[in-house]
């Protein structure tokens, strides 16, 4: 089974563990909104986890595998 990628609003606060009023105030500002029809907002769970790899001071981590490139061992030395 695949991972969760889009979440609507109730959904993006429960996966980082935030009531919705606390998601539209802290991390809404940060995040895109998407739109895949009409009147429905969804958040991407890569912008959610970057969003808290930021509050821990951690590089958000990209999926590059999945965008056709192979990550550099190496680049995890780079500051």
């Amino acid at each position: 089974m695949s991972e969760r990628r889009l979440f609507s609003t109730e959904a993006a606060a429960e996966y980082l563990s935030l009531s919705t009023s606390s998601f539209r105030t802290a991390v809404a500002p940060h995040c895109r909104k998407l739109h895949p029809v009409p009147g429905r907002v969804v958040w991407d769970r890569l912008d959610l986890d970057a969003w808290a790899d930021g509050l821990s001071g951690r590089k958000p981590q990209l999926e590059t595998v999945a965008q056709g490139t192979t990550p550099n061992p190496l680049d995890r030395f780079l500051t």
